[in-house]
């Protein structure tokens, strides 16, 4: 896996930690607020809910006491005609003062008059807890040591707002004094109530919402409102433990409001309110949705996303950054070293320009190059005189091996020449000198005459003997030398046609040259000098072979410079690519110029057209290019309009068989 992508997964990695653990911190502490946000709402609302019903309460007692100190009801109560109120006791008149029913009583509980405003049906309607007859004088409506008798009742048809007012005479008349002082002129009850239905409950969350200031903090949500006998909540009248608790922690007092949130996801919050008739508890039950921890949720979720979309731009400028400080720097360097291990070219050099770690650390890796470099030139070099050495040593033992007959061959020669009878022949001579007018009478009648026939036939054959014993000599003589000469031409023949190949950047290569021949030339200081190198990778090639040729050729245009006057002399350097596979580097300069009739002539051996020129220089760095699996070539466009030579090299190193 690269560097690149272990670092993108650690990442992504921290980022989606971080995301999750920032979630779960945020959903446990911040639903628990909102959590606890919306139970105070939802108590608040409840406790509005339950100031509407008072509100209501109060305003069906006020009625009450209205209707109760109406001079109509009076004279009803005390015996008065019914007819003549009649109109005034309808359902019209109930729905004008906002009540469902009423009822007017006797002290004694009997009905006078009964009036309800029918909801729906158009049947009889008939309450349990208001017989339609008379009351009992027990009922809880005629408590007559109250003012008044109001609140919530449970019946048949559902909850019940009731409210009793007793009918008074002011002035007491046609009672006795202990009546008086009991009843205070008693004479009737009035009952008005509603119908705790549907609408009701409407009106009491309307009333609510009319009645108090809009929450800043959040928009109201539905609220369902419903009043149940606190032994038939629940399902099947079965409250589940956790409510029972809560309606018990009610009942102790602990608290006014209690709050769950109930099996259909919704919160229910309850409150106590007595049944009147009764005195068990009626449950103020609402209910709503989840809204604010709902909201709460969408923020969580909201910040999720949020942290994610950060994490991830984060992410992003991280990896961005990384990758200009860290990766690229790092892929660059393993790069480099790659190529190196791959094709074991020293030249090559990281070049960072850092002040950071990295840019130690790739200074450092080129500095091991360059004592690397070093270290393998020198490695080069002490193995280019170790064979060198090894092949004079070779050449030395086999020609000294030869060397041994040769000198013996030698000094035989030596003796046998010594051995010859010059002297007599000497004497031979003085004697035919002595005798050169007589010569025939000395040989035919001189007794020293008539040996010199057989002494010349003597000398004769013992200079044919040794003729022949020297001419074995000679011959053996000239095969060791002939010996001598085999062993140096093979051994120069193996050794120059060897060459050693490694990796080299042309352009120090060409300005090496450059060096040499202003080291040995002078200063080019009269000549402008052009570089105009591409930018080519480091190629195989033998170094020592290429400078030869560079400064060859390098030296030629200087001396072509030398026959320019009256214009600038301008030499120009040129690297670059001809081809796929090929490298070129070009000696322009603008001196003397070839003839066309010289531009296939001046790579042959020995031909020159300067004065003192030997014609070696050309063709030797003609043969060394042709070694190097290379091309040297010229073109000129004629006298005077300058030359440029050119050497083309292959990237790649020829591979070379020892001949």
């Amino acid at each position: 896996m690269s560097l690149r992508s272990k670092i993108l997964l650690t990442l992504l990695g921290v980022a989606g930690l971080y995301a999750l653990l920032d979630n779960g911190i945020l959903r446990f502490f911040a639903t628990r607020s909102f959590a606890a946000w919306e139970l105070d709402e939802a108590e608040d609302r409840l406790e509005q809910v339950k100031r509407a019903y008072e509100q209501q309460a109060s305003e069906l007692r006020s009625k009450c006491a209205i209707w109760a100190h109406r001079d109509d009801v009076l004279r009803l109560v005390t015996g008065g005609g019914v007819e003549s109120i009649a109109p005034d006791l309808g359902p019209e008149a109930l729905e004008a003062s906002g009540v469902d029913f009423l009822y007017l009583c006797a002290p004694n509980g009997k009905v006078l008059w009964r009036s309800i405003r029918q909801p729906s049906d158009t049947g009889p309607l008939r309450i349990d807890v208001l017989p339609s007859e008379a009351l009992n004088s027990q009922h809880f409506l005629l408590r007559y040591r109250d003012e008044d008798v109001s609140g919530l009742v449970q019946s048949d048809r559902g909850p019940l707002l009731v409210s009793s007012q007793p009918v008074r005479d002011p002035q007491g008349k046609g009672l006795s004094e202990p009546e008086q002082g009991l009843r205070r002129a008693l004479h009737g009850v009035v009952i008005l109530g509603r119908f705790v239905d549907e609408e009701f409950l409407s009106r009491l969350v309307a009333r609510r919402e009319s009645g108090r200031t809009a929450s800043p903090r959040v928009d109201d949500a539905s609220l369902e409102l419903s009043i149940t006998p606190e032994n038939m909540l629940g399902d099947a009248g079965n409250a589940s433990p956790e409510r029972a608790e809560l309606i018990a922690n009610l009942h102790a007092g602990e608290k006014e409001f209690a709050a769950e949130v109930g099996s259909d996801g919704r919160l229910h919050v309850f409150h106590l309110i007595p049944d009147v008739r009764t005195g068990e508890s009626l449950v103020i039950e609402g209910s709503t949705e989840r809204e604010i921890y709902g909201r709460g949720l969408r923020y969580v979720r909201y910040a999720l996303l949020s942290t994610l979309a950060s994490a991830l731009f984060l992410l992003l400028v991280m990896l961005r950054l990384l990758q200009g400080i860290v990766i690229r720097p790092l892929g660059s360097l393993t790069r480099k070293a790659t190529d190196i291990g791959r094709t074991d070219d020293t030249t090559i050099r990281v070049g960072l320009r850092r002040k950071d770690e990295i840019g130690q650390l790739a200074a450092e890796f080129d500095r091991m190059l360059d004592k690397l470099a070093h270290s393998r030139s020198q490695v080069v070099r002490t193995a280019r005189l170790a064979g060198m050495s090894e092949i004079a040593t070779g050449v030395l033992h086999n020609v000294g091996n030869v060397l041994n007959s040769v000198n013996v061959s030698a000094n035989l020669i030596r003796a046998k020449l010594e051995q010859l009878p010059v002297a007599d022949l000497t004497r031979l001579a003085a004697v035919l000198r002595e005798h050169e007018r007589d010569l025939s009478a000395f040989v035919h009648q001189d007794p020293r005459g008539k040996h010199l026939v057989p002494f010349l036939a003597e000398l004769s054959a013992a200079l044919s003997a040794e003729k022949e014993a020297l001419r074995a000599e000679v011959r053996v003589l000239e095969s060791g030398i002939g010996h001598v000469a085999d062993l140096v031409r093979s051994q120069q023949t193996f050794a120059g046609t060897r060459g050693v190949f490694e990796y080299a950047s042309l352009e120090h290569e060409v300005e090496a040259a450059l060096v040499m021949c202003e080291q040995a030339m002078g200063k080019f200081e009269d000549v402008e000098i052009v570089r105009e190198y591409e930018e080519l990778p480091s190629i195989q090639v033998d170094k020592h072979k290429l400078l030869e040729i560079l400064v060859n050729l390098i030296q030629n245009a200087r001396q072509a410079l030398e026959g320019v006057h009256g214009r600038p002399r301008r030499l120009t350097l040129r690297i670059r690519r001809p081809g796929e596979g090929r490298a070129r580097i070009e000696v322009e300069d603008n001196g003397v110029g070839i003839p066309e009739e010289n531009l296939t002539r001046i790579f042959r051996h020995g031909f020159t057209t300067k004065k003192d020129g030997h014609g070696f220089g050309l063709h030797v760095s003609a043969n060394a290019a042709t070694e190097m699996n290379s091309r040297l070539g010229v073109r000129s466009e004629g006298p005077g309009r300058g030359a440029t030579f050119h050497i083309d090299l292959p990237f790649e190193a020829p591979v070379l068989v020892a001949a």
